[in-house]
């Protein structure tokens, strides 16, 4: 039972660990700034005029467009140059975001994992409730030999 009482303050500690990671991390996700549900990417382009450079290899561009997924398909918009700045920290803040989100759930998957670990320590199946309840009926009998001898 010492050995379970050192694993179970163990489980505990990183418990504790993991808690003040999350309460930092949904800190830095209380607000949030300016965002777009989008990813940035540059990407050359082919006019498709017979002659073109493009059409010796030499794409246009790359040029900036907006990256989005709806109802399972690829969304792609142009973006303008003079937005291109404003778009991309609007971009870069949502990457961060989904990123902090994923911590938050692998965190939370860690402490939920902890703590099965702990119930796990302090539970005991039906079999060995079973063995008591056998040696307990023993104990009883025999008790009860005694008394009648």
């Amino acid at each position: 039972m010492m050995m379970d009482r050192k694993a179970i303050s163990d489980l505990r500690q990183r418990i504790f660990w993991l808690r003040e990671d999350r309460e930092k991390l949904e800190n830095s996700l209380f607000r949030p700034k300016k965002m777009i549900r989008a990813s940035l990417v540059f990407l050359p382009n082919y006019c498709g005029k017979k002659d073109c450079r493009c059409k010796k290899g030499f794409p246009h561009g790359p040029y900036p467009y907006l990256s989005e997924k709806r109802k399972g398909k690829t969304r792609m918009t142009y973006v303008k140059k003079r937005t291109l700045h404003e778009v991309k920290l609007e971009a870069e803040e949502y990457a961060r975001f989904q990123h902090q989100l994923a911590r938050l759930r692998k965190i939370n998957e860690k402490i939920r994992s902890l703590f099965e670990q702990i119930r796990d320590l302090n539970c005991r199946g039906v079999e060995e409730y079973r063995k008591v309840l056998t040696q307990r009926k023993k104990n009883i009998q025999g008790q009860e030999n005694e008394k009648g001898n």
